[in-house]
């Protein structure tokens, strides 16, 4: 079987310690490779060269796994990402390995180790499978975070250690490769809230203002501040506990929840700055653990979406309750339409969720021709990647 070594210069800088050769063609649980490491002897330190070496031969057999899933386009657009994320921690995917051959180079300046080694295949593949889909699968999702407390002990959305929370928040969903919003857009969903005089208002008015703002995910957190707690008579601790719930905006339906606590600890006599530090760093480290562990519920969510087929909300505007019923059997009786979720029926309004494998080109296409066949006055008011909303030209656009 011919080596396919990858053939990218951006991972040849990372693995310039040697070559790499994969005798096995398709991903399995487990992958036996043959890769080759070197690394510098640096003041006759051979032992050290030696574990570096081996090191870098590791990493490079997990760089040949991620070339087996990932073609070459994918490994360029994410490669910081991959690198900080697989290649840093290149240990944990290997199971096992055995030294092969090992030496001086013929120049005497560098260590070579030749290993097979296995990788866990599997788990690579799952790593990655998240780094795809927040990348490419999930289209780089617009992503808006609203601060919305619920408890009567929660801190307010310009306490400081919110503030915290907030970045925290913001920086985890920004490096996992989500769009953010900036404060402006923000500031409209806050006002709308404010405005109506309703700061207790239900999750799908929240949800249908950041949609407004053309958000497809909404974050809302709150942020319970703790009490400071005595320990041993000497210690003060400032507790945080952060509450995270994550909406597709799209569908209105709840993805994800977490609920993550921070503590940091005061030495005595610690002053009202103090506690305020303490405060803000205990809620800065709960949110950058809810926000992680919101990421990963997000990305299962999205990869059950894909494994059913696409997901499209569709939206019908000025349609009376003979007119949905016939767009309801349309749809239900349509072949390729797999799933179909009636979310929203009010009058002269209809929401419905679509699982299909079409193109949502097409899919408008078909939806818009089959319906004007049966009769229904047809006009698309606006359609992007997952959202489609009609309208019916001789009614206006419905409530």
């Amino acid at each position: 079987m011919n080596p396919k070594p990858i053939r990218n210069n951006l991972w040849r800088g990372l693995a310039a310690a040697g070559l790499i050769w994969l005798f096995a063609a398709q991903p399995a649980s487990a992958q036996e490779v043959t890769a080759v490491g070197e690394a510098a002897i640096i003041s006759g330190n051979q032992g050290g060269a030696r574990n570096q070496a081996l090191l870098n031969a590791q990493r490079n057999a997990v760089e040949m796994g991620v070339g087996l899933l990932l073609d070459s386009s994918t490994v360029s657009e994410n490669f910081d990402i991959i690198k900080d994320k697989i290649l840093t921690s290149s240990q944990g995917f290997v199971k096992s390995y055995k030294v092969l051959e090992e030496g001086k180079s013929d120049d005497g300046a560098n260590y070579r180790v030749k290993i097979k080694a296995t990788v866990a295949q599997n788990l690579l593949e799952d790593k990655l499978t998240a780094l795809r889909i927040l990348h490419k699968k999930m289209g780089n999702q617009r992503l808006m975070v609203i601060y919305r407390s619920n408890n009567p002990n929660a801190l307010s959305r310009t306490h400081g250690a919110t503030r915290s929370a907030m970045e925290a928040i913001q920086d985890e969903f920004n490096k996992a490769g989500f769009r953010l919003f900036n404060e402006e857009a923000t500031a409209k969903v806050y006002k709308e809230i404010e405005v109506s005089s309703r700061v207790d208002r239900p999750d799908e008015d929240i949800v249908a203002l950041a949609l407004d703002q053309q958000a497809d995910i909404l974050v809302t957190f709150e942020n319970i501040g703790g009490k400071r707690d005595t320990k041993g008579g000497s210690f003060l601790a400032a507790y945080s506990t952060i509450r995270i719930s994550v909406f597709d905006a799209t569908s209105g339906r709840q993805i994800a929840t977490a609920d993550q606590e921070g503590k940091k600890l005061l030495l005595p006599g610690a002053g009202p700055y103090d506690w305020e530090k303490g405060l803000s760093g205990a809620s800065s480290q709960a949110a950058r653990q809810a926000a992680n562990s919101t990421i990963s519920k997000i990305v299962d969510y999205y990869k059950n979406m894909e494994d059913q087929g696409g997901v499209v909300m569709l939206v019908f505007r000025g349609y009376d309750d003979d007119q949905k019923n016939t767009i309801l059997d349309f749809l239900e009786t349509t072949p390729g339409f797999k799933q179909l979720s009636e979310l929203k029926n009010t009058p002269l309004y209809l929401e419905v969720e679509l699982f299909s494998n079409e193109n949502p080109s097409r899919l408008r296409r078909i939806i818009h021709s089959g319906l004007k066949d049966k009769g229904l006055p047809m006009q698309t008011q606006s359609a992007s990647r997952n959202r489609v909303i009609f309208l019916n030209p001789y009614r206006g656009d419905g409530t």
